[in-house]
């Protein structure tokens, strides 16, 4: 018993060295970077660090690392064996969410149990990809119809299950992420063209059928279409977003004198519109520091992927990557006002309970394939017949 112990903390302890701390590392500079401006955005000038909302910050970073550190242990192996019961069980939520919007209506986000509250669709996200990972692991090899349909099923499911809630915003960082992962994964060329094109032909009843009237309106509003007011479709906010940015010049005003969202003018601006409130206090040199941190953490993931030669592992690393760059190009995008407000936060330093918490899961199943790889007797684990484990 003491030799297992012994054992399990000695592997607990490997592999940190190398890609696997650069990405730690980078994120929790990103957290960091979180927590300060939570604070400078929530509380008032002279009240000392940490506020309350940089204090709950820091708890639910807490737990988030907990997670981050318990999957990195894990072998791939293991994580694709729980894959299926995790799918489900995240599409099964999904579900009876939207069966209760159906019989009493409002939104149906999240799940409140007391104090507790999470937000299933960033877990679905995240099973997405593992799964997506597990049928698309064979590359050319499964490139059966039947195959072909089950990878489609499994990319529209949740994004449906999530818009209808209703929120699209969650639900679009599936597309890119999807579209990723079938293109590194090389199906024939005949099944990614089905693919495809099935995707083409139902985006347009689907869009119909899920798009709400604000969506629409914000859509148009964006566009310059129709007469919709810019405060009822959300473009005031970007137009005040733009403002502060802008405000910040180079250098910034610095810490807690951003005065543009003290006033009051800029809403949301500790979780969605957070990266407007680092433009304002630390200046042009302070966003290009964030960009510059998510392309240090993306590429480092995408390392990871690329070095891999086990079919699971790539893939989970590329979706896990393409969702949280992803996610960060629509939050800034939103912010400067190239796309329609979407209600994104900002990956690990927007505030937030359930993104903090499911983001480090992510980067805790990257990590897990950098620290325990699979080696497989080809030279390449997408292009060549897999091996059966």
């Amino acid at each position: 018993m003491r030799i297992e112990v012994r054992d399990y903390l000695k592997s607990a302890f490997q592999g940190w060295i190398g890609t696997s701390g650069l990405i730690l590392i980078t994120t929790l500079l990103l957290l960091w970077v979180g927590v300060v401006f939570v604070h400078s955005a929530t509380v008032d000038t002279g009240i000392g660090f940490p506020g309350p909302y940089a204090v709950s910050q820091i708890k639910k970073i807490i737990v988030g690392i907990g997670v981050l550190l318990a999957i990195s242990t894990m072998s791939p192996r293991v994580l694709e064996r729980v894959t299926p019961l995790f799918f489900v069980g995240t599409m099964t939520v999904l579900s009876g969410m939207v069966v209760w919007k159906m019989f009493f209506g409002g939104v149906v986000r999240w799940i409140r149990w007391g104090p507790l509250q999470f937000q299933p669709s960033e877990l679905a996200k995240i099973s997405t990809v593992m799964m997506l990972a597990m049928l698309l692991r064979g590359g050319l090899e499964q490139s059966r119809w039947k195959h072909v349909i089950s990878i489609l099923a499994c990319g529209i499911a949740p994004f449906i299950l999530i818009a209808a809630q209703p929120d699209l915003g969650t639900a679009m960082v599936l597309v890119p992420t999807v579209v990723a992962m079938i293109w590194v994964a090389q199906l024939g060329k005949r099944r990614l063209l089905l693919l495809f094109t099935a995707a083409i032909f139902l985006s347009g009843p689907l869009g119909y059928m899920l798009l709400k009237p604000y969506q629409i309106d914000r859509v148009y509003s964006f566009l310059g279409i129709g007469a919709v007011a810019a405060e009822d479709a959300g473009n005031h906010q970007v137009t005040q977003s733009i403002i502060a940015l802008g405000s910040g010049g180079p250098t910034g005003k610095g810490l807690h004198q951003g005065s543009h969202h003290d006033l009051g003018y800029l809403f949301a601006d500790h979780n969605d519109f957070i990266f407007a409130v680092i433009g304002e206090e630390w200046g042009l040199q302070g966003t290009v520091l964030v960009i510059l941190g998510f392309l240090l953490l993306i590429l480092s993931m995408l390392g990871v992927g690329w070095s891999s030669r086990d079919h699971f592992s790539r893939l989970l690393s590329v979706g896990i990557a393409t969702q949280i760059f992803t996610q960060a190009v629509f939050n800034m995008a939103v912010t400067v006002g190239l796309l329609p407000v979407t209600g994104l936060p900002l990956p690990f330093v927007s505030y937030g309970g359930t993104s903090i918490v499911v983001s480090l899961m992510g980067v805790g199943l990257v990590i897990a394939v950098a620290r325990n790889p699979i080696d497989e007797n080809q030279l390449d684990g997408i292009r060549n017949r897999p091996s059966h484990l």
